[in-house]
This record gives structure tokens, C-alpha cells and sequence, in this order.
């Protein structure tokens, strides 16, 4: 191909994660030519409805879709979280990149109070169900507040007044190039995941594609193997549960030890050895899951899981191995 044409939204963090996307192929392919391509979504578009009332991630994807399968795009580039449960037909992630940071942030202006710091309500500004849905669960005098638009416009609504704190995505923090440490304005809180358990594939940029075509042919040798097996046991785990972005959902995947003091109930367990470990939530339920590194017990795990944390069933005949997070 003499020149990739990368779809993109044209937020400024957006443009930073095509431009990601650009590097990973210089980095591989050397002098390969690319262009930067905008889109306007639906998402983008219409500010005055929370994300919820669309009752579909496909908002901030469908216009990038529909470049791909018009032949406007090669490829286009997406926050894995955004994605629709269902790509459409002909399409294929053909690439994602090493998966950044999954945590969320509670941003509050410099000197600001934080919540639980005294009486008074703490007005937290997030469009997530999810991110509301915890806040509720860690903190006790939170009330949230819809808020809509990219990275500097809440920024700005926070610096304004209308909230006493908002809750952004590091990920998309760090991709901004913001420092915590040296911001003026604003101070900074990631919050553990293990707790505020992340959005079903936060952190991960995906690559789209048509399938088959040259430009997801090119992209395969920009794909990091671990964030893709992450990426679809979590999107298998939303799957099963049927959640879209009007639902409280949750899925967290990652490869790492299972502590000796978690209950086990697998033989093929061996403390010191990595292992799949799974975190699913639905509503007000919460399931952890354990099991060999590879895509197909990942998928076993995922569907396991997600079973359990929607019937409330205890355990499964399914065999899995239980991490300690049945809540």
C-alpha cells in the first residue's frame, strides 16, 4: 500500500492515539506512508444527552465503521472501551497496542477537598454508570452529576465550579502528556482497580479494519499478544452478560500471581506460576476468576464468570478457580 489512511476522531486525545498507532507502524515497517483521517461521530456530535441515553457504545464508532466499509479509511482507531458489542459485518480488529495504564483518576482542583473529607455533598462529575455505581459503594457523601465532552472540556467544567471533582481515565492522562506531579491547577488520585474495579478494555487502543484486507494484514505485526488475549476474555465477558453502556459493568483481565491467602479450588494451580486472573461485575454483583494463560480458558473463564455474577449463583459446575472477589 503506497499510503495508510487511519480514521480518527478529532478530539485532541484522539489525534494523540491515531498518532500512536502511526509510530507502532514506522516503527515496523520504517518510511511506510500514513494519513491522518477525521471523523465525526454521532458521540461527538450531540453533547446534551448522557452517554447512557444512547443505550450503545457504537456512538463514538459507527461513522469510523462506516469509512471503513465505504473505502474513505484503511484503518481506524478506537478506545477498545468504546467499541460496540458487535463490529460490524465485514470488519475485524485487526491489531491493538500494549495496553497503558487501566486505572481511573479522581481529579480535583489544586487545594480542593476530596471526598469523605467532612459533611458537606461532594458533587462528582461522570457520565459512567459504572463510575457512579462505585463511587456510591467507596464513598458516602457523593452525589454525581451527568458530565459530557473530551479531556480539557471537563477539565474546564471543573476549574468552573460546576463540580467538586470528576473521575477521567489515566490512560487517556497519560497519553495527553499531563504530569501530575507538575500540574498547577488541578490535583490528582488514581484510584486502585482491585476497588474501583476499570471499564472493559480501558487502556487498550484498537486497531480496525476490513477483514482480510492489506491494511489488517499490515497491522497484525503491531499487535501486542497479551493485551489482545485481555481484550477478548473481557469483551467475551461483556458479551455474556449482554451489557452495553446503559448497563453497571465491569470486566478486568490481566496475567500475574494469585496470592497464596486467595481460596483456590483448581488443581492445576500452582502458587508462583502467572495466571488468567478475571474480575467481572454486573449491577450490585461481583465475581473473580482464575485460570491457565491462554485464549481459550480465557473465554471458559469469562463465560463462567459472567454467569455466576448475573444468576448470583455461588459457584458453577464449570470448574473454575475462585481469586477471592465473590461479592
Amino acid at each position: 500500500m503506497d499510503k495508510i489512511r487511519i480514521g480518527t476522531r478529532g478530539s485532541k486525545l484522539a489525534l494523540k492515539q491515531a498518532a500512536l498507532v502511526q509510530e507502532a507502524l514506522l516503527q515496523v515497517y520504517g518510511s511506510i506512508m500514513t494519513e491522518l483521517v477525521i471523523l465525526h461521530t454521532e458521540g461527538d456530535r450531540i453533547q446534551d444527552r448522557p452517554l447512557s441515553a444512547f443505550g450503545d457504545k457504537g456512538v463514538f464508532a459507527s461513522e469510523l465503521e462506516q469509512g471503513l466499509l465505504a473505502g474513505q479509511i484503511d484503518l481506524a482507531v478506537h478506545s477498545a472501551k468504546d467499541l460496540p458489542m458487535r463490529l460490524a459485518d465485514g470488519l475485524t480488529i485487526a491489531a491493538v497496542l500494549p495496553r497503558a495504564d487501566v486505572r481511573d483518576v479522581l481529579v480535583v482542583p489544586k487545594g480542593g477537598r476530596v471526598p469523605g473529607d467532612g459533611d458537606q455533598i461532594f458533587r462528582l462529575g461522570t457520565g459512567s454508570r459504572r463510575r457512579q455505581f462505585l463511587a456510591g459503594k467507596v464513598w458516602e457523601n457523593v452525589v454525581c452529576k451527568e458530565i459530557r465532552g473530551n479531556v480539557d472540556t471537563r477539565l474546564r467544567k471543573l476549574r468552573e465550579g460546576g463540580y467538586d471533582g470528576i473521575i477521567l481515565a489515566k490512560a487517556g492522562l497519560d497519553r495527553l502528556g499531563i504530569d501530575f506531579d507538575r500540574e498547577e491547577a488541578f490535583a490528582f488520585y488514581p484510584l486502585a482497580p482491585e476497588v474501583f474495579l476499570p471499564a472493559a478494555c480501558q487502556g487498550i487502543l484498537a486497531v480496525e479494519a476490513v477483514e482480510d484486507s492489506a491494511g489488517a494484514g499490515i497491522c497484525k505485526e503491531i499487535s501486542d499478544a497479551e493485551t489482545a488475549l485481555c481484550y477478548v476474555v473481557e469483551r467475551e465477558a461483556l458479551a455474556q452478560m449482554s451489557a452495553d453502556c446503559s448497563e453497571t459493568a465491569a470486566a478486568w483481565c490481566r496475567i500475574g500471581k494469585v496470592e497464596e491467602s486467595r481460596k483456590e479450588v483448581s488443581s492445576e494451580t500452582a502458587y508462583g506460576a502467572d495466571r488468567l486472573i478475571l474480575d467481572v461485575m454486573y449491577a450490585d454483583r461481583r465475581v473473580g476468576v482464575t485460570g491457565l494463560v491462554s485464549e481459550t480458558e480465557g473465554i471458559r473463564l469469562a463465560q463462567c464468570a459472567a454467569q455466576r455474577v448475573k444468576s448470583r449463583q455461588e459457584k458453577t459446575a464449570c470448574g473454575v478457580a475462585d481469586n477471592g472477589a465473590e461479592k
